[in-house]
């Protein structure tokens, strides 16, 4: 099938290692009710069979793209798919992720609107096996940017992810804006907040349209950051919104770092990370706070992780006791 003289959106996809999950990907894509797209595929520094999976779906639809990418990390390569891309939209797909046949044309459909600068659709967290264990979707509904901004910190909002959404390539040429490849996390929530501080307005569709797979090889279990490092980036997030004059609010760190905080004690980078963690669990500011704004399974997570602080306490207490 060939594209249009005017390709209406671009999905871009980056490809590190993915053999065992992109044909199933591309499968996805071709099957769409919507037809005018391009697909870029960015392969990544892959070790195993990526380029010769995909090679086929090149030789016989014309609107799959491969680039080849000689610096590594995912948003060097989403950062070149960009600068590659001839369309009005753009959206993103990860190789191990699926789309539903009708997730291309509900994007499409969302911002339809001349005013409507991002569309947004639901989406669910699945096994390799089917099992959907989460489903994230708000209702059909418009947003102020600065709501939508607001909605990127909602675990049941509009998340700070690119899967799930379709931008204008208008405004990503017009400012500039492209990933972080400084930051191995939260890229994502960055480039979704460097967008919307240009927006307009957004557009939400409550269809559940693109599926998360989760697989032991998923970013979420292998990239390690600190809690230090994944703090300086919602400290810059919040930075970049203020200074594009939307007002600031206290979530903009605060509630990233309830989650951030509990994962880095449960699960830190090294001892050192952990004490980070265990000093703000401590602290009464962030105890006071999270005690009243945490979701009720976080309040759990936190009540045991804070039981499991009395070793840590007994060694501070016996430090200040030397101290002075």
């Amino acid at each position: 099938m060939t594209v249009n003289r005017k390709t209406d959106v671009s999905i871009i996809i980056p490809a590190h290692n993915a053999e065992p999950f992109i044909t199933k990907c591309l499968q996805s894509i071709q099957q769409q009710s919507f037809h005018n797209f391009e697909v870029l595929v960015v392969e990544n520094g892959s070790t195993d069979h990526t380029v010769e999976s995909v090679l086929p779906f090149v030789s016989t639809d014309k609107r799959i793209r491969l680039l080849q990418n000689s610096d590594l990390g995912v948003s060097n390569a989403r950062n070149l798919a960009l600068q590659k891309a001839q369309s009005k939209f753009v959206t993103f797909v990860d190789a191990d992720d699926y789309i539903s046949n009708t997730h291309i044309q509900v994007l499409m459909d969302s911002v339809k609107d001349k005013e409507d600068d991002m569309g947004v659709t639901g989406f669910s967290y699945e096994t390799e096996d089917g099992k959907i264990l989460k489903v994230i979707s708000v209702l059909n509904s418009k947003m102020s940017a600065e709501e939508a901004i607001r909605a990127t910190y909602d675990l049941t909002g509009i998340q700070g992810i690119v899967s799930n959404k379709i931008f204008k390539k208008s405004i990503i040429d017009r400012y500039g804006i492209r990933f972080d490849p400084s930051i191995s996390k939260y890229e994502d929530h960055k480039f979704v907040v460097a967008y919307l501080v240009h927006c307009q307005q957004v557009s939400c569709k409550s269809d559940i349209t693109y599926h998360y797979i989760k697989h032991p090889e998923s970013s979420l279990f292998t990239v390690k950051t600190s809690l230090i490092q994944d703090l300086d980036v919602f400290l810059s997030i919040r930075k970049m919104i203020v200074n594009h004059g939307f007002k600031d609010f206290k979530k903009y760190v605060n509630d990233p770092l309830q989650n951030i905080v509990l994962s880095h004690y449960w699960h830190p980078v090294d001892s050192h990370d952990k004490t980070e963690a265990a000093k703000r669990m401590v602290d009464r500011k962030f105890f006071s706070y999270n005690l009243l704004n945490m979701s009720i399974k976080n309040k759990l997570k936190y009540f045991f992780a804070f039981l499991s602080l009395g070793p840590y306490c007994i060694k501070r207490k016996f430090r200040n006791n030397d101290a002075s």
